[in-house]
């Protein structure tokens, strides 16, 4: 562009500068809009819009950022919140677009041309729209879809545009008709499959290279559409752009989802696809490309693959930085894309874009939605959780800063509120409003510190310099709150609050450059003294205590407003400085003691800032390292009074453990109030109040900080002494020299001892001293005594307490002796082990006989288990050695032993007899007898007496009748044993039929026989073999005897039988052998009466033979027939007929 002097550089000035503007207002989602204030800077959430959208939204302000109109595809709203006249779906004047289309439309000034603006629109490709093609669907939709109007129209109306015009509608706005909803062609016009589709969903915009004309661009199948929008109004004839890669039509609809931007600059273009399905509505992975645009031919090329559909995920929105240093895309997971969704990053200035990706932010929960580029240069992306439909959506996220590297972008997923009611009236949901690219472009930050490019704050007293680009031959206008400042350099020195912008025109040819910063200058704190905290330490005692220094703001502030200052706290003055690592709450300290830095700084300018300091210490709490109950035992005057001396000094050792003397002290009260108020110590040597049990309480605290300290209840038990009684014992001698000296079992003396107390141990002494000293000991369940008497000294613990006292035990030895006993039983338990039960009762009268009355009796195993009296038996007593065991009896009167005795077991074998038997009898021999026996093994049956069921009592009877018998042999010690005898039935066998299966391939005889008895069966040979199955098969022709054997030899049974059968061949060559053909199994006996005929193969009759002779020799009429098969018909006497053939061989 030419220098054509300051005025018409004013003059476009004031047109560039405010043309980001037109994206001050954005309307989406439920009900939900935010406006951008270019001045200010700020971002407000409105909720006056009508548009209810899950995607395609667009809006366009005028170039002072107030609103024009805003759409969903369909229906057009006037900036008072109007339907237009003309552009009302539901009155059946509404657009071609879509609501559920991703970008349903997009709007774009006519150029040169101030109040006409064009709606350029996307339908859904629906895939049961195309299936109906060239008709309306009228059904309803898949999944949920909703009907006809409602949810769509029922056609696909393909890629289209209306004309608005500011000036009818009074003002507010109409669509022209005569210029509304006219087609663009984005399709193959002679393929079928893309006239039922059309278009994608996906449109963007971007400035040409002239500056002033426009490139709208969407994308179908392989190919970009790319249309012209000049003065003269739209270029129907778009430049399209085939590069891959295809994305399969026959997917669509879904295939058709995700965004397409152009970059700001008009360099590049970015597009998501959600999926490369090649099913009808279905799911596959998609991918992102990046592409170059050449915004002077509007032709795109080298495809470059950022993401691929190999990862099987869904990826929707898509959107560059201002400055085209970085691209993003939002991804959701799997190929339906409604879980967890990722935002992702691509370096465009990298040397390997690709795989430059990083992830800045993963949610579980939210989808991924639409980025859009704002006036401020940040990126907003709407979002909602489909799991949660109806009440998530209620932020936008804001990628902060997105010229930035990975998760410097400072991602914030609440980063500006829509629902500000609260009430779930204005939601976001997946898509944003899009706009011309190059809207974002032309702005280039003239603030340049890192921190914002659209926002510089100074505090008082400070002074910054503006820096725009710096190009040879431009020219320079700065503004002042629209104002014009005589500066015309590249840099502008700024120290008073208010919006600056500069207006570059290259005189380059290239377009014209814009820049603006809100400058604002803000008051500098005052960081007032904070004082010192000391606390004791919660826990473990190692210097480290959580803290909340909140409570210390208002110090710091004093009479300063808290809602315009902020209170932070850092860990060091660098931190504090840098406003870097604040301390976050609860915090714990790092050092002990630790200063911390106190940095107050301006709400709205936070480099205006003061800074002071404090102290922190954490003192040590002592603990009470162990207290548990302590135990006494009573130790003075009456020592069963429960009053003790007690030495509280001897535990403050425990109750210190290894915490320091020198740095706690101890001591001791009577209440929990004097503990705390560490009131009225209690003596070391302490005589406690109340008997056998008393509380009293224990604080240990910090010598260098007092008010740190621990305290604990301490429980004193006083326990009294245990029962000792004296006692005496007097044991028996029974080793056969009566000297006194015997063998004492003390433990017996035990509970006359303690009076049968629980829980006590009681050991014996020679004397006193030993016992008071715990010198020596014995084995105490066999002493031996060696003064008669002897006294003892016991000592009595308690095995609870330990306390402990002292009592005698007098052991005396008596020379008094009872009787011996026998018991006798038979080994009759059914083990026949020579082990028996015995009622050892049975042998206490044997014992006491001749004896005063009134004496006790004990039995014992061994004779030093009787002396010692341990391990006593019970009435009943199971002998330990087989057949012969002595054990002992222990007389007693009162404790002291009268007298030891042996009583002698004895278990008698019982006789050895095989008690179970069976036999059979003969029922044919009857009346013969058969002989039973007493069954006695391994003996003579003589030395045994016999006891028969029938009476009898020899050791054998003869019976002849079946039945149970039975006999008790008993032996000469009067010991017996049964045995049962059964005499089963047998008999021979009765032949009752005999069925032959004969004259086949299979012969078979099978014997049916009637008896008591159990038979097995041979043929021909009276000796076998005989078989349990009563068939013969494979029989061959001829005479047979069977025999039926009974297995319990009462007799044999036969028949003669014939199996009938006919020969395959014969060969009369007189060798003696086969020389005759006759049927076999026919005898005298044996169907005699039985009618053969001969036939050769034509039917004539060549002999009736006798079935009794030898046979046909092959003759007729004296001469020898031919070898060949004949023919037979046998008819049997029993009326059975065969016919079969054979083979006469010569």
């Amino acid at each position: 562009m030419k220098n054509t002097g300051l005025t018409f550089l004013l003059f476009i000035f004031s047109l560039i500068l405010q043309g980001q503007n037109e994206a001050s207002f954005w309307y989406f989602g439920q009900n939900a809009g935010l406006r951008f204030d270019s001045e200010t800077g700020a971002v407000t959430a409105i909720t006056d819009g009508q548009l209810n959208t899950l995607e395609g939204c667009t809006t366009i302000s005028d170039d002072n950022g107030n609103l024009l109109f805003y759409t969903d595809g369909q229906t057009v709203w006037s900036r008072n919140h109007q339907i237009m006249p003309n552009g009302n779906y539901f009155g059946n004047t509404g657009l071609l677009g879509d609501p559920s289309s991703t970008s349903s439309g997009l709007i774009v000034p006519k150029p040169n041309t101030p109040n006409q603006y064009y709606i350029f629109t996307v339908d859904e490709p629906h895939h049961e729209n195309a299936a109906v093609y060239p008709n309306q669907f009228t059904g309803n939709y898949s999944s949920g879809g909703g009907t006809v109007p409602g949810a769509d129209d029922g056609f696909n109306n393909g890629f289209n545009y209306s004309l608005v015009d500011m000036t009818l509608n009074n003002g507010f706005g109409d669509v022209v008709n005569s210029e509304k909803n006219v087609p663009l062609v984005t399709y193959d016009s002679n393929d079928d499959l893309e006239i039922r589709y059309k278009c994608s969903e996906k449109i963007t915009a971007v400035r040409a290279e002239d500056c002033s004309s426009f490139w709208v661009i969407t994308h179908f199948g392989d190919s970009f559409y790319a249309f012209k929008i000049e003065e003269t109004g739209v270029n129907p004839t778009p430049v399209i752009s085939t590069v891959g890669p295809y994305i399969p039509i026959e997917g669509y609809r879904r295939n058709a989802l995700g965004y397409l931007k152009a970059s700001p600059d008009a360099s590049k273009l970015i597009v998501s696809h959600y999926g490369f399905a090649t099913i009808a509505g279905g799911d596959a992975g998609g991918g992102v490309y990046l592409y170059d645009f050449d915004n002077e031919t509007g032709i795109v090329s080298n495809n470059l693959e950022l993401y691929s559909p190999q990862n099987n995920n869904s990826p929707y929105g898509v959107e560059f930085s201002a400055e085209t240093r970085k691209a993003y895309a939002t991804i959701g997971f799997g190929i339906g894309g409604n879980g967890t969704s990722q935002v992702l990053q691509w370096d465009l200035e990298a040397t390997d874009i690709p795989n430059s990706i990083q992830v800045i932010h993963t949610s579980n929960q939210l989808s991924a939605g639409a980025l859009q580029l704002g006036i401020d240069r940040k990126i907003y992306r709407a979002q909602v959780d489909f799991g949660n439909f109806s009440s998530s959506g209620r932020f936008l996220g804001v990628i902060n800063n997105p010229e930035a590297q990975g998760l410097a972008v400072n991602y914030d997923e609440q980063g500006i509120l829509v629902d500000i009611s609260g009430f779930g009236q204005n939601l976001s949901r997946i898509g944003l409003p899009p706009f011309i690219q190059s809207l974002f472009s032309s702005q280039i930050d003239i603030i340049r510190n890192g921190v914002s490019t659209t926002e510089l704050r100074l505090c008082i007293g400070d002074s910054y310099t503006l820096i725009a680009d710096d190009i040879p031959g431009a020219d320079y206008i700065w503004s002042l709150n629209g104002n014009p400042l005589p500066e015309t350099g590249f840099e502008l020195f700024v120290d008073t609050p208010g919006f600056y912008e500069v207006f570059i025109e290259p005189n380059n040819g290239e377009c014209p450059i814009e820049g603006s910063a809100v400058v604002g200058v803000f008051d500098i704190p005052l960081a007032n003294s904070v004082s010192d905290i000391s606390v004791c330490d919660d826990l473990g005692n190692d210097g480290v205590f959580t803290f909340d220094f909140r409570d210390k703001d208002s110090e710091a502030l004093l009479l300063q407003d808290p809602d315009q200052f902020n209170v932070k706290y850092f860990e060091s003055i660098e931190d504090a400085n840098n406003l870097e690592n604040e301390i976050v709450f609860p915090y714990e300290n790092i050092t002990n003691p630790q200063t911390v830095f106190v940095r107050v700084d301006n709400v709205d300018n936070p480099n205006c800032f003061d800074i002071t300091s404090f102290q922190i210490e954490v003192f040590d709490t002592p603990n009470i390292e162990q207290l548990e109950p302590i135990e006494f035992c009573d130790n003075t005057a009456d020592i069963t009074d429960g009053i003790a001396e007690i030495d509280l000094g001897l535990i403050i050792p425990a109750i210190r453990g290894s915490q320091l003397e020198s740095e706690t002290t101890v001591t001791f009260h009577a209440s929990q109030d004097d503990a705390d108020n560490k009131l009225s110590p209690l003596p070391l040597i302490y005589f406690n109040t109340t008997p056998f049990n008393e509380t009293i309480f224990v604080r240990i605290e910090n010598i260098s900080n007092t008010s740190c300290y621990s305290t604990d209840s301490l429980s004193l038990t006083i326990n009294p002494a245990p029962i000792a009684n004296d006692v005496t014992i007097v044991q028996c001698d029974e080793d056969g020299i009566p000297e006194g000296f015997t063998l004492f079992n003390l433990n017996d003396a035990i509970p006359d001892i303690t009076s049968n107390a629980n829980d006590v141990s009681v050991t014996f002494y020679l004397s006193q001293n030993d016992a008071e000293n715990n010198i020596g000991g014995f084995n105490t369940e066999s002493f031996s005594n060696f003064f008669n008497p002897q006294t003892l000294v016991v000592k009595v613990t308690n095995d609870l307490t330990n306390c402990f006292n002292f009592s005698e035990l007098t052991l005396e030895v008596s020379t008094t002796s009872t009787n011996n006993a026998s018991l006798e039983t038979c080994d009759d338990d059914s083990n026949e082990d020579g082990f028996a039960s015995f009622n050892l009762t049975n042998a206490s009268a044997t014992v006491l006989a001749g004896v005063p009355g009134n004496l006790d009796v004990m039995y014992y195993e061994t004779y030093e288990d009787a002396l010692l009296e341990n391990n006593p038996l019970g009435p009943t007593f199971t002998n330990t050695i087989p057949y012969n065991q002595t054990i002992y009896s222990r007389v007693e009167n009162n404790n002291a032993c009268f007298g030891i005795s042996e009583v002698a077991l004895t278990v008698f074998k019982l006789p050895n007899v095989e008690t179970e038997s069976e036999t059979f009898y003969c029922l044919n021999f009857f009346p013969e007898p058969t002989v039973l026996d007493g069954g006695i093994i391994d003996d003579l049956p003589n030395n045994y007496l016999y006891q028969w069921s029938t009476g009898e009592t020899t050791s054998e009877i003869e019976v002849n009748e079946v039945g149970t018998y039975t006999v008790r042999v008993s032996n000469t010690n009067g010991c017996f044993k049964e045995r049962t005898i059964t005499v089963l039935p047998s008999n021979i066998a009765t032949i009752t039929d005999i069925a032959i299966v004969d004259a086949n391939n299979n012969n078979s005889i099978s014997i049916y026989v009637t008896g008591e008895g159990n038979y097995e069966y041979a043929l021909d040979d009276i000796n076998g073999p005989y078989q349990d199955s009563n068939t013969f098969e494979n029989v061959r022709p001829g005479l047979y005897t069977v025999y039926v054997r009974d297995k319990n030899n009462c007799g044999l049974s036969e028949d003669l039988v014939s199996v009938i059968g006919f020969p395959k061949f014969f060969t009369p060559n007189n060798d003696s052998n086969n020389d005759y053909w006759q049927v076999i199994g026919i005898t005298s006996q044996i169907q005699p009466n039985s009618r053969i005929l001969i036939f050769d193969r034509h039917g004539k009759l060549l002999k009736e033979l006798n079935p009794l002779s030898s046979g046909w020799d092959g003759t007729y009429n004296g001469a020898k027939m031919p070898s060949s098969d004949y023919w037979f018909k046998v008819t049997l006497q029993d009326g059975r007929t065969f016919t079969s053939h054979f083979t006469l061989k010569r």
